[in-house]
């Protein structure tokens, strides 16, 4: 599809994976000014799986902490969101998700050893992000900010970058994190490549490749305990709360190849969307399990 004015992108989920759609021109409109758009949704998701992670975070077996682990909600969450793209090109957006445990007792548990009760309070994830798309020639720009804000979280909220760049249906980004948090380390960087083509019947296939840049050593994850200030034994690794058995950080990885399809159902305002995840492997090379994910979404 060709991008004649300044193309908004629109992400469902900044965290989660992705499904990324670009706007249409309106046919013979090469001269009329791109309009300013608010828009928003309110989704049911059968899992909520964070960038390709369906099996865990951790060195091998799970973290040691029932309902602490992969995916974000392996029970149905609801999902929910704004966005306003300005028709100079700015932007800004919210998003939110239910999730099945608690960020704040697994960042407590960074400190208190003794803490098991990991789905007490369970958190919900605030991204607020914004930023400019620009347009030069057919190509399309982007640069942004995300906010990432847990409640019920501690040792979670974090700062990304993400820089961008789109071509017809496709679209190349990369997101940076800024700081160290229990879900990944300063430096990561979340590699996505995209396409989007639309089909017959209003249907639409989206398909993501992506791809990780770790940094190996960080506050919570690594090989050293940072909190107890010494390094983990050989064959082990740092995973938030203590030195697992398993396999050792890497520094790169495919994280995830998912497709999917989404239909609007008549003019109801309601989309429903099925997606196929083919898992990569995680910061510390742990292969992740294929996953189908069904999500209906309200829009407005």
């Amino acid at each position: 599809m060709k991008v004649k004015t300044l193309a908004p992108l629109f992400i469902c989920s900044t965290l989660a994976t992705p499904l990324i759609a670009f706007a249409d021109d309106a046919p013979a409109a090469e001269d009329a000014a791109p309009a300013s758009t608010f828009t928003g949704h309110i989704d049911w998701i059968s899992k909520y799986v964070l960038r390709g992670v369906t099996t865990t975070y951790g060195n091998g077996p799970a973290l040691h902490n029932k309902g602490a682990d992969a995916p974000e909600s392996d029970t149905p969450a609801v999902q929910w969101g704004v966005d306003y793209v300005d028709a100079s090109g700015w932007y800004i957006g919210y998003w939110a998700s239910q999730i099945n445990y608690s960020y704040k007792q697994l960042g407590k548990s960074y400190s208190d050893r003794t803490i098991t009760d990991f789905q007490k309070d369970n958190s919900i994830e605030n991204d607020i992000y914004g930023g400019y798309n620009f347009k030069a020639g057919d190509v399309t720009y982007t640069a942004g900010l995300t906010g990432y804000v847990y409640y019920n979280g501690e040792h979670a909220d974090a700062l990304e970058t993400k820089l961008g760049v789109a071509y017809g249906p496709f679209g190349l980004y990369a997101q940076t994190l800024l700081n160290d948090v229990v879900w990944g380390n300063k430096g990561d960087t979340y590699i996505t490549l995209t396409a989007t083509q639309p089909l017959m019947w209003s249907m639409t296939l989206n398909a993501s490749f992506g791809y990780y840049i770790y940094e190996k050593e960080g506050k919570y994850l690594g090989t050293r305990d940072t909190k107890g200030g010494f390094d983990c034994a050989a064959g082990e690794a740092f995973v938030v709360n203590g030195c697992y058995a398993g396999e050792s950080p890497t520094s790169a990885a495919f994280r995830h190849f998912i497709v999917g399809l989404s239909q609007p159902i008549g003019s109801t305002g309601i989309v429903w969307t099925v997606q196929g995840i083919l898992g990569g492997e995680n910061r510390y090379g742990v292969k992740q399990q294929g996953q189908a994910i069904a999500m209906l979404s309200y829009t407005f």
